[in-house]
């Protein structure tokens, strides 16, 4: 072998020698990555469907597609499908009403097509040039026919490479609506114009029929002379809730609002007991209500004559709440049958305590004496129920006081 051919075959082994240990090096990595695995990589840009907040079966309904460019490069002509099944449908004129970037005067091209990634329509939208890192939204109306949860998808790729695309879909859930009407009335039921109803804090006028989303809604008055309760209902899909404000007048009782069905007073009276030196005179007011449904709210005038305190309430319905507002008993009653009764007892002061300082004394007596002689006639001072106060009840009130007479002043002793 001549010496050229000797190193010819040198030169190989150690090109060999070389290649070999290059592929042992590279070998570990290939078993690293695995077979088939690819790098992670972002997408070109990120997509997203936006429902509005109070997204309702209640007339149209704005969506958004917000669509961020991620690339280094501007996202020329996007494409935006949104396919439109159940329970979503477009609006007549959806189309023409499409608009970019929270702008309506910044409308875009749009047509309904097949979809291309689900079964039925799609609204398909032409998108504006996207710059680099920059976001660009695009809002559509759609009706929702039934409440629920529904998802909406959406597929934005490049005009010229449908391939490139990026698809996202939401989870969203439309509110269903009811009702809630409110009027104001007299006490003969008649409209009242110069009040103004409000549902949750805004104005509606003094008799309106309001379509409202399911969920919790206060009605309130005002514009009347007085204080009025509000009520808030929890109106459910399809539900129809109802109030009906009182306008005030000097009735002694009176229902002054009610939701549901009309209430009417049936019967009223007011009675007192005897009393005398040792025990109290108290007063029960009473009234019988009709109504089968809802609640009503009634107002009730204290007593004529003074009394310890706010009353007492009994009744065979269910009393929901009682509070005293400008000095007269208001209370919130839930009747439980056709028609309710209501008990209101007032504990007043003993016979001849006309001072109301618990006992009845020679100062009561001086008392009436000086108011008879002013022409006055002092509560609870006609001892001998003869319909007036005279010097005759200052007279039994001093024997009593100085025990000559019996507690009910009936009698010496």
């Amino acid at each position: 072998m001549s010496i050229r051919r000797t190193t010819e075959v040198i030169q190989m082994k150690q090109t060999f020698t070389a290649v070999t240990a290059a592929l042992l090096v590279l070998a570990p990595i290939a078993l690293a990555i695995g077979p088939g695995a690819v790098a992670a990589q972002q997408d070109p840009y990120t997509v997203e469907v936006v429902a509005p907040d109070d997204f309702s079966t209640n007339g149209n309904q704005t969506l958004t597609v917000r669509v961020t460019n991620n690339a280094d490069d501007a996202f020329l002509n996007p494409v935006v499908e949104v396919p439109i099944s159940s329970p979503l449908s477009l609006p007549a004129g959806a189309t023409d009403t499409v608009y970019a970037d929270g702008d309506p005067s910044n409308t875009r091209e749009a047509a309904v097509q097949d979809s291309t990634f689900q079964t039925g329509d799609a609204l398909v939208i032409s998108g504006a040039n996207i710059d680099a890192g920059e976001t660009r939204t695009y809002h559509f109306n759609v009706t929702v026919d039934t409440p629920g949860s529904t998802t909406v998808s959406a597929d934005v790729r490049p005009l010229y490479n449908t391939d490139q695309n990026v698809r996202a879909s939401t989870s969203m859930t439309a509110l269903g609506t009811g009702t809630v009407s409110a009027n104001v009335v007299d006490t003969d039921g008649n409209a009242v114009s110069n009040a103004d109803v409000s549902i949750d804090g805004n104005a509606v006028g003094s008799s309106v029929s309001e379509t409202v989303l399911e969920g919790e809604h206060t009605v309130s008055v005002s514009g009347l002379d007085g204080d009025y309760p509000s009520f808030t209902f929890d109106t459910a899909v399809g539900g129809d809730n109802s109030v009906t404000f009182v306008k005030q007048d000097e009735k002694t009782i009176q229902p002054i609002a009610y939701t549901s069905d009309e209430t009417n007073i049936v019967v009223s009276s007011t009675s007192r007991t005897e009393g005398s030196a040792v025990s109290p005179v108290n007063t029960t007011v009473s009234f019988t209500f009709s109504k089968d449904s809802g609640t009503a709210v009634y107002e009730v005038q204290e007593p004529s004559v003074a009394t310890k305190g706010d009353g007492t309430v009994s009744t065979d319905g269910n009393l929901v709440s009682e509070s005293m507002v400008d000095g007269d008993k208001r209370l919130e009653i839930k009747p439980t049958g056709a028609t309710t009764q209501v008990d209101l007892e007032y504990e007043g002061y003993e016979l001849g305590n006309v001072n109301r300082d618990d006992t009845v004394d020679a100062t009561d007596a001086s008392a009436v004496s000086a108011d008879v002689a002013k022409g006055q006639s002092p509560e609870y001072a006609d001892v001998n129920d003869d319909g007036r106060v005279s010097a005759i009840d200052a007279m039994f009130i001093a024997q009593y006081a100085a025990d000559n007479r019996t507690p009910d002043y009936s009698g010496v002793q």
